[in-house]
């Protein structure tokens, strides 16, 4: 890993890399401080905990921060980069031994379509999968594309053309790497003694020798650009043996139950390190495989996790910073190992040979016990102090909602959680008497529904407090009201009496759902007649206002034309394609489902849709004005796109950029009703996250927009 991202414990040194990391892109930095151009800034890194604040100086300003959190912004950062290593090794290499790349120099064009039709005659229903792979590494730097259909064509970048160059000179070693996803999408299994496979254990163990070693088969780099790139693909390296590991040693072992629930069953290998934290015997964990646990901790130990010192093995103070962020990180790819070991069947053969549809493509235990840590705890935190403190707290008791009611519940923790922010901290909560809180938790699966209902039991006690759980499927939301309104729920009227409640009373939480949806549009002249509908109703003063923010110098809105903006012109607006069962999905035609969507929703939705959405961003920008030398921070290494992206285009998600997604928002007649939340950092640092171009996730109430021609 690049000394970039060592791990700084005195102030000093970490304050030198937090400004090393600001300067990167001194512009973005200055605007999300709401600086001038021109200022200078300094860190000053303080040894307590503080919330971060900006002093302003004459023509200065100093970002002052705690120790803590510093350290947390470089945690936050190379676990990022080892999680990206989990699917971008693979996807590089795969490609590469595929031939993609064959032939080409950085700037030579080939046609995506020409290529997969040199593996197979009609690569129709793989395209998708293709574009997703292609711009995966476009995120990280290595290649353009051009378009985003099946016309699309790709170009080698610089970046590319080197780290192609690598692959193809150490080809056994990739070849290893990306055969060992079978192996490392099973490491936790095999940790634990769940799974026995004496061979599989031998090439995790040489595989971590070889990285321990700093791989030493990598040809040098011999140019500014090459030692920069030669970094960027060490660390994916290290990721993608690191970021399983770190699984494997922080998950508890869940065990499914005979009722066909999963439960713990046994505690994690980290776990006694919390108990006993002057160390613990190495030889300590009977039950675990000696082979993977000695190769994890020497690679723990090499990246500064943990110390092996008289045969005792303990974390060090960058390891336990690490442990919160970098194993759900970590675990949100890692669940996806399963697809990434059929990667080339994907690519180039059945796009879908793990059944998608019935979940077979992702370890589904281990991306639960990832999202809650990586996502859908800070979520909730944001989404509880600064979403519903306004809606059940500052807002009047009589015009408050009648509940909550999440959509793709899951186990029910996130809406539980909610509920007990509004229960707990709200003057909502003191006055639940008079004014009950209507909880329901709606799901289309039935083994989901059955966990939400045993999660969401604790609130049945609470006096004031109802709580359902329904049957319902997301792109249904009349069907939903009628169950809701035959639930036996009741809300009561000015006038004292009382009727069903309906879903026009309540806050609906979409909690990282819109972009798991199935599509309903799909042909490309219903999507045209989609956007051409919505062009004519949009209200042209809000769509300029979100063109100016997202789009400016892409689009010009019209008063007099009898479209604001030109169909065509919507159409490319929406760059980034995907890929569902029939191939590959143009960017404006998810785009208009995602208007039809929220569009059958709109009415229900009185007190508004509390959207907590991840996003990828536009590869163009991630990529663009790379400044300063080998040293210099490249933006890709700033962010979680990479895997981000990673997981979605191989499981027919359509997780769109920031951009995009307000813009379809904006097109359905909505509008944000709070401010936009969702960062990564603690807050008060000025995260690239933050801006638009870069939205890792975003969190805000979306509401009817009344200037809508409806």
């Amino acid at each position: 890993m690049h000394t970039r991202f060592d791990f700084g414990e005195s102030p000093t040194v970490l304050a030198r890399q937090l400004e090393h990391y600001l300067d990167a892109y001194p512009n973005e930095t200055r605007a999300l401080l709401g600086l001038s151009a021109g200022t200078a800034i300094g860190v000053e890194v303080l040894d307590k905990e503080l919330p971060v604040r900006l002093e302003q100086h004459t023509h200065a300003a100093t970002l002052r921060i705690g120790r803590r959190d510093a350290q947390r912004v470089m945690a936050y950062t190379r676990s990022c980069n080892w999680a990206n290593g989990i699917v971008l090794v693979p996807t590089l290499a795969r490609l590469v031994f595929a031939g993609a790349f064959r032939g080409l120099r950085a700037g030579m064009p080939r046609a995506m379509r020409a290529f997969a039709m040199s593996r197979q005659p009609d690569p129709t229903r793989n395209l998708g999968v293709l574009w997703g792979a292609l711009n995966l590494l476009s995120l990280a730097g290595w290649l353009t594309l051009d378009r985003g259909d099946e016309d699309a064509e790709y170009a080698l970048t610089p970046a590319g053309e080197y780290v192609v160059a690598c692959v193809e000179r150490t080809r056994p070693l990739f070849e290893q790497l990306a055969n060992a996803t079978s192996v490392l999408q099973h490491l936790h299994a095999l940790c634990h003694r769940k799974r026995t496979a004496a061979d599989d254990s031998v090439l995790y163990a040489q595989l971590a020798r070889i990285c321990v070693a700093g791989w030493p088969e990598l040809p040098a780099p011999a140019s500014d650009l090459e030692r920069r790139v030669n970094g960027q693909l060490r660390t994916a390296m290290d990721g993608l043996l690191l970021g399983p590991t770190w699984v494997a040693l922080d998950m508890p072992v869940f065990d499914k139950q005979p009722d066909g629930q999963y439960s713990q069953t046994a505690p994690a290998i980290f776990d006694k390190l919390d108990e006993q934290p002057g160390g613990v015997a190495v030889g300590a964990w009977m039950h675990a495989d000696p082979v993977v646990l000695y190769a994890a901790w020497s690679l723990m130990c090499k990246f500064g996790m943990a110390e092996i010192d008289r045969e005792k093995v303990r974390f060090t103070e960058s390891g336990r910073i690490h442990r919160p962020i970098a194993a759900p990180y970590a675990g949100l790819p890692a669940s996806y190992l399963r697809s990434y070991a059929l990667l080339d069947e994907l690519l180039f053969g059945n796009p879908d040979p793990l059944d998608i549809d019935s979940d077979g493509h992702i370890d589904r235990v281990m991306n639960v016990y990832a999202s809650s840590g990586a996502g859908s705890g800070p979520a909730s935190q944001e989404i509880t102090t600064k979403i519903l403190r306004e809606l059940f707290d500052d807002t009047p008791l009589d015009r408050q909602p009648a509940g909550i009611a999440d959509m793709g519940c899951g186990d029910g923790s996130a809406v539980k959680r909610l509920a007990e922010y509004v229960i707990n901290s709200t003057r909502r909560g003191r006055h639940l008497a008079d004014y009950p809180l209507l909880v329901i938790g709606a799901d289309y699966n039935e083994s989901a529904r059955g966990r939400a209902a045993a999660t969401l039991s604790a609130l049945k006690d609470v006096p004031g407090v109802q709580v359902r759980v329904i049957a319902a499927d997301i792109s249904q939301p009349d069907r939903y009201d009628e169950a809701v309104a035959e639930s036996g729920l009741t809300v009561r009227q000015p006038d004292g009496s009382v009727r069903p409640v309906r879903l026009s009373d309540l806050l609906h939480t979409f909690m990282f759902l819109v972009h798991n949806r199935r599509l309903s549009i799909r042909r490309e002249e219903a999507a045209e007649a989609i956007l051409e509908r919505h062009l004519r109703l949009v209200d042209r003063s809000s769509l300029r206002a979100v063109v100016d923010q997202y789009y400016p110098g892409l689009l010009t809105v019209s008063e007099q034309a009898e479209y604001p903006v030109a169909l065509d012109d919507i159409k490319r607006a929406f760059k980034v394609a995907y890929s569902d069962a029939e191939g590959l999905v143009p960017g404006y035609v998810a785009a208009a489902d995602l208007i039809d969507f929220l569009t059958r929703w709109k009415r229900h939705a009185k007190h508004g849709f509390l959207i907590v959405e991840g996003h990828s961003p536009w590869a163009e920008n991630l990529c663009a004005n790379a400044l300063g030398g080998p040293d210099a921070w490249l933006r890709t290494e700033q962010l979680p796109s990479v895997f981000n992206w990673g997981m979605h285009f191989v499981s027919r998600q359509f997780m769109a950029p920031f951009n995009e997604f307000m813009l379809a928002l904006t097109l359905a007649g909505l509008r944000p009703g709070s401010p936009i939340y969702g960062r990564i950092h603690p807050e008060g640092f000025p995260g690239p996250d933050l801006l638009s171009d870069y939205r890792f996730f975003s969190i805000a109430n979306y509401v009817a927009d009344v200037g809508m021609n409806r």
